[in-house]
């Protein structure tokens, strides 16, 4: 039914006091006739129907229908607008659309407690209820194990349109956040008889001419029986080198998950099939002294095939997540729960953005089942900050070196590497097949993923001799104090060295638990200000004597030393993403080192049009940010305030970026406030009202050319 005029807003008015359901009518037409419906309601409620303060039915169904119409408003204004509060842009921080890509899959979290937490077909109906404010129909599609939901859309959204829908959904109070569905990409690129081939199982720290991992000195200790690595990725083959060591795996892919966690290869079309699953779990756990092809670096260690990627190497970030959390143990609608839980995780996969918040919390989950997740940096030559998973807390970053012990060649890198270890031509478990598989083969192949399973698999070896079990930021530290320096310093930062499997075993059999540099940070939500809270921990019994901290910002480059733990902020001059950095150092001397980026977005902003003033009946917040564009050649900015009251009073700020931190100029008192900027630099401007939500009053902003 759709509503264009006043005698359609009459006919409305009619049927909501007959109670009858015209939610599919379209937004703008209720907002034109809101009034004339919800006020009627409103006074309806307040006691003319009912006796002795009971409420009839239709009073019932008014109040039920008002407040879906504000739960339509709501999503539409802020679908609608780019200004939308802290606590709405909170909820979507986590990653946004790139202005080039489209999507159609989003991933909501709603709270436990809510009706949609609780029931998905209550999901279902609130996207339903909410169609008009949408730029496309949405449903819902499954829920995760972490208790996520999958929100698909009728059609692919474009960045705006994407950006929109997601404001509308985090409108609703009872959404934790949401975040699109992105894609996950392998990071591998395919360049006993074969064990020879394997020079990266190999490493001779005198003349520095095989700078591998020193796996034989490792198997002298262990060879990781009792720990299972699961491989979450495009699912294993059947070969003589890997079978048995095979648990049963699950293929977790959509809505029909099945068991088995075998790569079926294609039917059909052709992607150069790179079998990386194969690959990735012999390099983890192939078996050993068998007179087969090749040993992996935990021969006795089990592997836990686990298909969450697709056959070419590319699959959802709902589907990896879902196939995380059954691997650990977690449980998932219609699936038997994992009988082996795997004790490491490997994630040869990576996707450029920031650390989402269900791959956050994924992984968070893991950690909980005292699962370690080691993850690939990334093969595209850029800082680690900007690549999912290793961006993210709880995980072990891993970037890629080469046969000369520098930087294999198209590596992450960065402050958020936490070892390195072999990339490049890595000999390894594969099959012949380009559509199906076929027999059985071995092949070389190159990238980040191929180093994940290295650390993967000398994680498995320690965990076998541990006296106790170690948490991630200590696993993290005993890799780091045992690493291989390089021969010289690489061309990049990979880390502090390079994987050593034999020293960190037999420092783990002899149950030195080491020192641990971890730290959690949060975002204000209307200030560019990040807060961190330490957790390192000294369970070795000697304690921390000093930590030194660094939030990444090149106008302050000194560190932070305390000699107590502390909880310290910073605020940024300016948005973008930033490496916060913190070491411990133990009264031993010993040292350990963590770093993740922060992504530091800016604050909710009003927008002006120069010159024209803008009336606030409240100011939306304690710091209003204000923003006007100068073109290029302007003289000067001036931005001028009045109050309503005499008695109300704000601090007044004029700044290329919408902090007070160092501001270009600044003034305070009752008002009629003025400051002035010469020769501002051309691009957006910003003025900054602080300590005025309770204030009312006139603002203009204005430049001379």
């Amino acid at each position: 039914m759709f509503i264009n005029n006043k005698s359609d807003c009459e006919l409305l008015n009619r049927l909501k006091n007959e109670g009858m359901d015209v939610i599919s009518i379209k937004v703008p037409t209720l907002l034109r006739c809101v009034v004339s419906v919800i006020l009627p309601l409103t006074i309806a409620a307040c006691g003319g129907s009912g006796q002795n303060g009971e409420t009839s039915g239709a009073d019932a169904i008014g109040a039920s229908a008002e407040a879906d119409s504000a739960e339509v408003v709501a999503a539409t204004n802020a679908a609608a607008s780019e200004n939308v509060s802290p606590e709405i842009a909170m909820k979507m921080r986590a990653i946004t659309v790139q202005d080039q890509s489209t999507t159609d899959r989003f991933i909501v979290k709603y709270k436990a407690s809510s009706p949609e937490g609780k029931d998905t077909s209550a999901v279902g109906s609130k996207l339903a209820r909410l169609r008009s404010a949408f730029p496309a129909k949405a449903n819902h599609h499954r829920r995760l194990g972490i208790g996520s939901d999958v929100v698909t859309t009728e059609r692919k959204l474009n960045a705006s349109d994407a950006n929109a829908f997601m404001r509308a959904i985090a409108s609703d109070p009872d959404v934790e956040y949401v975040e699109p569905d992105v894609e996950m990409t392998i990071q591998s690129a395919p360049n006993d008889p074969y064990y020879f081939r394997q020079w990266f199982l190999k490493s001779n720290l005198t003349d520095k001419t095989s700078p591998g991992i020193r796996a034989e000195g490792a198997w002298d200790i262990t060879k990781g029986r009792g720990s299972i690595i699961g491989i979450v990725d495009t699912g294993v083959t059947n070969h003589s080198d890997l079978s048995a060591n095979l648990v049963p795996g699950y293929m977790i892919m959509g809505v029909a998950p099945s068991p088995g966690g075998f790569d079926p290869g294609l039917s059909s079309g052709s992607c150069g099939i790179p079998w990386h699953g194969t690959h990735v779990a012999g390099i983890a756990a192939a078996q050993t002294n068998n007179g087969v092809g090749v040993a992996g670096v935990a021969p006795e260690a089990k592997i836990l095939p686990v298909r969450s990627l697709g056959t070419c190497g590319t699959g959802s970030l709902a589907d990896v997540a879902d196939g995380i959390t059954w691997a650990v143990g977690g449980t998932l609608p219609g699936v038997p729960v994992n009988a082996n839980p795997a004790t490491v995780i490997n994630l040869s996969l990576a996707q450029r953005s920031t650390c989402s918040q269900t791959m956050q919390n994924v992984i968070d989950f893991a950690t909980s089942k005292g699962a370690i997740v080691v993850a690939a940096a990334g093969n595209s030559k850029e800082d680690v900050a900007q690549w999912q998973p290793a961006n993210c807390r709880n995980v072990i970053a891993v970037s890629g070196s080469d046969a000369t012990y520098g930087s294999w060649v198209s590596s992450n890198y960065g402050a958020g590497v936490d070892i390195a270890a072999p990339a490049g031509d890595i000999w390894s478990t594969f099959n012949s097949g380009t559509g199906l598989p076929a027999a059985e083969s071995y092949s070389y192949m190159s990238g980040t993923s191929m180093s994940v399973p290295m650390v993967s698999g000398v994680v498995a070896l320690a965990q076998a001799v541990l006296p106790k079990s170690l948490s991630v930021a200590e696993f993290r530290a005993l890799l780091q104090q045992s690493a291989q320096p390089f021969a010289a310093p690489p061309d990049r930062v990979l880390g502090p060295g390079i994987l050593d499997a034999e020293k960190t075993v037999a420092v783990a059999k002899s149950g030195v638990i080491p020192v641990a540099a971890d730290f959690t940070c949060v975002e204000a939500e209307n200030l560019m200000q990040v807060t961190c809270t330490d957790r390192s921990t000294a369970r070795g019994g000697v304690p921390i004597k000093t930590w030194s901290w660094n939030f990444g910002e090149p106008a302050y480059p000194a560190d932070l030393v305390r000699s107590v733990s502390v909880t310290p902020y910073n605020n940024y001059e300016y948005a973008g993403l930033y490496t916060v950095r913190l070491t411990v150092t133990d009264a031993n001397g010993k040292t350990s080192t963590y770093a993740r980026p922060v992504n530091v977005p800016l604050p909710p902003v009003v927008d002006l049009s120069a010159g024209v003033p803008k009336t606030f009946d409240k100011f939306p917040n304690d710091m209003t940010y204000l923003r006007i564009k100068l073109p290029s050649g302007v003289k000067s900015v001036t931005i001028k305030t009045t109050f309503a009251a005499p008695d109300q009073t704000a601090f007044m700020y004029l700044k290329d970026s919408p902090t007070s931190t160092n501001p270009a100029c600044r003034t305070y008192g009752a008002g009629p406030l003025t400051c002035t900027v010469n020769n501002p630099p051309a691009g957006d401007y910003y003025g900054i009202l602080t300590g005025v939500s309770r204030n009312s009053g006139t603002v203009t902003m204005s430049y001379s050319s």
